[in-house]
């Protein structure tokens, strides 16, 4: 504009003196004309330019000031949505935090900004605004944060560790497969310890947090499942209540009742291990007796073999709890298997055994027995086809089929080496 101010008047200046010398050298009546039409409209136009300039610079500083307001409302926007967050999903108190963020929709609102669910612009206000006011605003809504930034982050540890306590309470109760879930909250709370009180920052640990805790409650509900399964057919137990309970924490699980589903959570693990008690005792002896039964008749020649039946026993011998009747299940079926598979080889080697004495073609004095058939093979698949759940009813049975085979195994050993002596 200073600029502006020296050259307009120069412009005049010169343009005289080119009429004057026009009118002096020439004589000519241009001069006049010139002089008479061109000072006005350079006066004309330096008007021009000087309202252009001004409404421009005008413009300009508007539009800075509506972003920043703008800016300042999105934050207000975002920070109390924040709030309802805490408020809604985790029954955290923010109640004086909103109340003070009041004054920044107040001072936003002097500003000329609105913000009702949606931020409109008062440009007549505006254009009063100047920057030191905007400034004003932006460090009360600062200031505001910082002193209720302490208070929130405590809340959302407290609530943390309210969450934890629920994980552990779960754990104890019988549900054993969460251990993974609560080193993962406590990892995010020492995680906690150095960020920044900033809503958003609290708000993402809380958001990861709470996931963990559904994550676990999702977890201890698919075992409360297949125990619940476990009681209806091993303790031939009426289990419609606990079905009925299951269905009460899938509910609350998907409307965010984390506190009503671990109450009903530890509720059905109770009673569950109250069904589940004899039958997982039971269960147990059966499993050790026919471990040793595998071990006694079977033919474990291979090392490996019987280190595996010892692992499966040690396993058996870990489970203490009646809520551990899942695990319990999983090494009786695979001790079920392993011992069918042994017995399984057994009546291979015997067929082998017996192919090399039919090639011998003995006598009737030296063999006084029939042959196994293959269709003996058949008694495999009877086993195979036994309910799992009646381990005492297989364990009568591979005991009879192993001894009938084992002692078979042994005379056609034997009777293989007295032949080819003779």
């Amino acid at each position: 504009m200073k600029g502006y101010r020296i050259l307009i008047p120069l412009a005049h200046l010169a343009l005289i003196a080119l009429g004057i010398f026009i009118l002096f050298n020439t004589g000519h009546d241009d001069a006049i004309t010139f002089i008479i039409f061109f000072i006005p409209a350079t006066i004309v136009a330096a008007f021009l330019v000087r309202y252009l300039v001004t409404v421009r610079k005008r413009s300009v500083k508007e539009k800075v000031m509506e972003r920043d307001i703008e800016g300042i409302a999105n934050r207000y926007a975002e920070q109390m949505r924040s709030l309802y967050d805490f408020e809604d999903k985790y029954a955290i108190s923010t109640k004086e935090f909103r109340a003070d963020l009041k004054k920044v929709k107040e001072g936003l609102f002097e500003l000329g900004c609105a913000v009702n669910g949606r931020i409109r612009m008062d440009r007549a206000k505006l254009r009063k605004v100047v920057f030191a006011d905007v400034e004003w605003v932006i460090k009360m809504f600062e200031g505001i944060k910082g002193r209720h930034g302490v208070v929130l982050y405590s809340r959302v540890i407290d609530k943390c560790s309210d969450y934890l306590e629920e994980v552990k309470e779960l754990e104890n109760a019988g549900y054993e497969n969460i251990r993974g879930q609560i080193e993962s909250i406590e990892s995010k709370m020492r995680e906690s310890e150095g960020v920044e009180q900033d809503s958003l920052e609290l708000s993402l640990l809380m958001n990861e947090v709470g996931s963990i805790l559904e994550e676990t409650q999702r977890t201890c509900l698919r075992d409360a499942n297949s125990l619940e399964v476990e009681a209806r057919e091993s303790a031939n137990a009426d289990t419609s209540r606990i079905r009925t309970d299951i269905k009460i924490v899938e509910h609350s699980i998907e409307h965010g009742n984390y506190e009503n589903a671990s109450k009903v959570l530890k509720s059905m693990i109770e009673r569950l291990i109250g069904v589940l008690k004899d039958a997982f005792e039971r269960y147990k002896e059966h499993a050790l007796e026919l471990t040793n039964v595998v071990v006694e008749i079977s033919d474990l020649e291979k090392e490996e073999d019987k280190k595996e039946v010892e692992k499966i026993s040690k396993s058996i011998e870990a489970c203490t709890l009646p809520s551990q009747m899942g695990r319990l299940r999983a090494c009786g079926d695979a001790l079920i298997m392993k011992s069918i598979a042994a017995l399984e080889r057994i009546y291979n080697k015997i067929f082998d055994i017996e192919g090399e004495i039919a090639k011998e073609n003995p006598t009737t004095e030296l063999y006084p027995v029939e042959h196994w058939a293959s269709d003996k093979m058949g008694e495999i698949e009877e086993l195979k086809s036994m309910s799992k759940s009646d381990i005492r009813g297989f364990i009568h049975r591979y005991r009879l089929l192993a001894s009938d085979a084992h002692s078979r195994w042994v005379y056609d050993t034997e009777r293989l080496k007295y032949i080819k002596a003779k």
